[in-house]
């Protein structure tokens, strides 16, 4: 077969007569089988010394285009009586040789005899690196990765966060080396990156403002914050203080409406009594539920906005019996205490009180150290040229989800902030790693539940005022299917578990089954790079990041005898 005259568009020639390794002779919808040459099965190389070993690229003519493959099997197979070496290619995608485009799919699939060869590092960079639909390539790039040979490979923001990212591999495959790359690669133009760690290992990172909570943390340099309960939602401090029963649940809840309502009307207020509390017993219901109708817009807010440090009193009165009585003049009055609703409500008055005061809680409940808030540390930050925000959850606690609350409270305050437009000039991304924590979870009881949902719906809405996500975990399975839907883009390193393998094949769509029994064999710092934007699956070595994460294990050798 005589290929058309490749376009002066591609680096190299798809067809350089030194890189030949056979022709085909069999096709299939994904593949095709190659005979390799005498020259390509006996020496393992062909001319040019490219090898031809299962997991290389090739190029195959296809008429007007060449299609990049695979190898993916050499099997040895008898043919006319002579013993031949037949490799398995998976067809990837599609090159136009007149315009260089690259064309979604497989265009054209080659014919029986087509001639089949090594792909040159140089095309296979040119082919990963090309820009969306077809156009050049974007002057802003982040360079993460390198080919077997050591060629680099650069890939724009938008493909590697446009439609957010996920970095997936178990331990040891280099999924936080990956992350600390990106993070410097996007520190190199500017970007506004938030990263959320909860282990603390990437405290090395250099160009970052590093804020921790929850007590002080590495490096000396990082600042102590708190996120005050003032921006949380009833829903999170229902999840914090965990009623365990109906009455508990309506006694806590009717315990906040009041002290909004008195934070609202003011100590002036005769409903509220010196202690800036609204006592219940025996008191009339017009005046409490006319001043609520008055300031209904404010007090259904889902903000906090009231003094935590009163909810045990409160809580107290509001312990009384529904009505003074059965009579029609006597129902407009609440009732006397009761004491079976407070017998009922002392274990979870005395669980308040506790964690009011619980070193544990303190990023929550105490006053900030110097005033440093984790709203206002967002606020300026998004304000300043830095471009990397660490914040640290490695001295929160893992007692009653404070990590996964506190995490999920700091998702939907970034959430908010994008739907106030903060990042149509500046778009931020919100890197998160040990993702499954914070994702597919949900707290509560019968009684009443709280989902971890908030960067559930950053990956769902947060595109659209340029928050996008990029989420790392060791458990793809753990992670829903409706925010995995949603990934543009992922970085697998090597994945042993055939669950987790799975669940990347089916929510990636990119990676084939070929491809997917790759996953297991990747070593340290190799990736499939797969993505919506791209033309194929890409297999890479990951750069090392300038300051790698401290993500040692113990030092056995050092300190055991």
């Amino acid at each position: 077969m005589t290929a058309v005259q490749p376009t002066s568009r591609l680096p190299v020639d798809p067809f350089d007569p030194a890189a030949a390794l056979g022709r085909v002779r069999s096709v299939a919808p994904t593949s095709v089988g190659v005979v390799l040459s005498p020259e390509a099965s006996q020496n393992g190389s062909t001319r040019a010394g490219v090898s031809a070993r299962v997991g290389d690229l090739v190029s195959v003519e296809a008429g007007d285009a060449f299609v990049v493959g695979r190898v993916s099997g050499i099997d040895a197979v008898e043919i006319a009586g002579v013993t031949a070496s037949v490799a398995d290619v998976t067809l990837l995608t599609s090159v136009d040789l007149e315009t260089g485009d690259i064309l979604p799919g497989i265009s054209s699939y080659p014919p029986l005899g087509a001639e089949t060869f090594a792909a040159d590092p140089k095309l296979v960079q040119w082919v990963a690196q090309r820009g969306d639909r077809g156009s050049e390539r974007r002057a802003v790039t982040l360079e993460i990765a390198a080919l077997g040979d050591g060629t680099p490979v650069s890939l724009s923001p938008e493909r590697l966060f446009g439609r957010h990212c996920a970095l997936v591999g178990t331990t040891g495959g280099g999924k936080s080396w990956t992350l600390a790359r990106l993070v410097e690669a996007s520190t190199a133009h500017a970007g506004k990156v938030i990263l959320l760690d909860p282990t603390g290992e990437f405290h090395t990172l250099d160009e970052a403002i590093h804020v921790s909570l929850g007590g002080a943390d590495r490096p000396e340099t990082c600042a102590e914050a708190v996120f005050p309960y003032r921006e949380l939602t009833e829903a999170d401090l229902l999840a914090l203080f965990r009623p365990e029963t109906n009455v508990q649940l309506a006694r806590l809840r009717a315990a906040i409406k009041s002290l909004k309502l008195a934070e609202v009307v003011g100590m002036e207020n005769p409903l509220v009594a010196g202690n800036g509390c609204i006592p219940k017993a025996e008191q009339p219901k017009l005046h409490f539920e006319e001043a609520y109708r008055q300031h209904i817009d404010v007090l259904d807010s889902p903000r906090a906005s009231f003094d935590v440090e009163l909810l045990p009193l409160q809580m107290r009165f509001e312990c009384v019996y529904p009505s003074a009585g059965p009579a029609p003049s006597e129902r407009v009055r609440w009732g006397g205490p009761s004491e079976p609703d407070l017998s009922e409500c002392d274990p979870l008055i005395g669980r308040i009180e506790s964690n009011l005061n619980s070193p544990e809680y303190r990023c929550i409940f105490a006053s900030a150290p110097s005033g440093v808030t984790l709203p206002s540390v967002i606020r300026d930050f998004l304000a300043s040229d830095d471009s990397v925000l660490r914040l640290s959850l490695r001295q929160l606690s893992f007692r009653e989800s404070i990590r996964e609350i506190v995490a999920n409270a700091i998702g939907r305050h970034l959430l908010e902030l994008g739907r106030q437009g903060a990042f149509v000039e500046r778009p931020l991304v919100i890197l998160v790693d040990e993702a499954h924590h914070f994702l597919n979870q949900q707290i509560g009881d019968a009684h009443w539940t709280y989902a971890l949902d908030a960067f559930e719906l950053i990956a769902k809405e947060g595109r659209k005022y340029a928050l996008t996500a990029g989420l790392a975990t060791q458990r793809p399975r753990d992670i829903p299917e409706g925010v995995l839907s949603q990934i543009g883009t992922f970085i697998v390193h090597r994945l042993i578990n055939d669950e987790d393998r799975s669940v990347i094949e089916r929510a990636s769509g990119e990676i084939d089954r070929e491809a997917a029994k790759f996953l297991p064999s990747l070593g340290p710092g190799q990736a499939v790079v797969i993505g919506v934007e791209l033309p194929m699956p890409l297999t890479v070595q990951m750069l090392r990041p300038s300051n790698p994460p401290d993500s040692r294990g113990p030092d056995y050798q050092s300190y055991w005898r």
